[in-house]
C-alpha cells in the first residue's frame, strides 16, 4: 500500500503518524516545503522517499511530485495532510490521481464551507443555527435577519479554520462599522445560541490525559 502524507514535518509530532503506518507495512511517501536535513531522523526512519517542493501552495509541483510517486511505486492508495490549510488540495489532488479513499473535489465543499456544512445537517434532520450569507445580501436584508432572530448575531468566513476572524455584533452600530469594512472574503452570519460546546478534540485530549497517568501499583504480599 501506498500512502502519500502531505507536510510530515509540522506540525512537529506528525512523524509520529508516518512511525506507525510503516510498523503496519505502509510504505510511505512525503512531500513537504522543508530541506531534507531540515526533517527529523525520526520521520527520516519512516519514509521511504521525501520529495521536496519550493512550496506545497504550488499545485503544478505537487502534481510532479505525486506523478513521480507513482512512476516509481505505483498507484498511490492514500494521501493525506492532517492539516485543514490543505483540505482543498487535499481532495484536487485525489481527484486527479483517482484515489477514492478520501474526500475528492466533489466532496470538499461540504468539509470547508459552513453554509454547505448546514446544508447536510439539515438534510440528515439536524438542527442548525439560523444563517444569512452576508455577501449575497444587502445591509436591509442583513437586518431584516437581525430583526428576526435579535442581536447578538455572530459573523465569521464561510470558508475559515476555526475562530479566525470572527466576530460577535451586539448593535445597530457594530453591524454599520462592520459593513463598513466588509472583508473581501465571504461571510456567514448566525444568531447567536447560549450553550456548552463539547468538542471532539477536548473529549479526545481528555481521555489521552486520563489514560497516561501511571496506574498505583501495589507489590503482592
Amino acid at each position: 500500500m501506498n500512502f502519500v502524507f502531505v507536510s510530515p514535518q509540522f506540525p512537529k509530532t506528525y512523524w509520529n503518524f508516518c512511525d506507525r503506518l510503516k510498523h503496519n507495512g505502509v510504505n510511505v511517501l512525503g512531500i513537504g516545503d522543508s530541506g531534507y536535513d531540515e526533517i527529523p531522523d525520526e520521520l527520516k526512519e519512516c519514509l521511504t522517499e521525501y520529495y521536496r517542493v519550493d512550496s506545497m501552495a504550488d499545485y503544478d509541483a505537487m502534481v510532479r511530485a505525486m506523478g513521480y510517486f507513482t512512476f516509481k511505486y505505483g498507484k498511490i492508495d492514500w494521501l493525506e495532510s492532517n492539516n485543514e490549510f490543505w483540505l482543498e488540495q487535499d481532495a484536487a489532488l485525489r481527484t486527479d490521481f483517482n484515489i477514492t479513499t478520501g474526500a475528492q473535489n466533489d466532496f470538499i465543499d461540504r468539509i470547508k464551507y459552513k453554509s454547505k456544512m448546514k446544508e447536510s445537517y439539515i438534510a440528515a434532520g439536524v438542527p442548525v443555527a439560523r444563517h444569512h450569507m452576508v455577501h449575497e445580501n444587502g445591509l436591509d436584508d442583513v437586518r431584516a435577519f437581525v430583526a428576526q432572530v435579535g442581536y447578538p448575531v455572530i459573523v465569521k468566513p464561510d470558508n475559515g479554520c476555526g475562530a479566525e476572524a470572527t466576530y460577535k455584533l451586539k448593535n445597530d452600530a457594530e453591524l454599520e462599522a462592520f459593513y463598513a469594512e466588509l472583508p473581501d472574503t465571504s461571510y456567514i452570519m448566525e444568531e447567536f445560541i447560549n450553550g456548552t460546546i463539547v468538542s471532539f478534540d477536548g473529549v479526545a485530549t481528555a481521555a489521552v490525559y486520563r489514560c497516561s497517568t501511571p496506574p498505583t501499583y501495589s507489590p503482592p504480599p
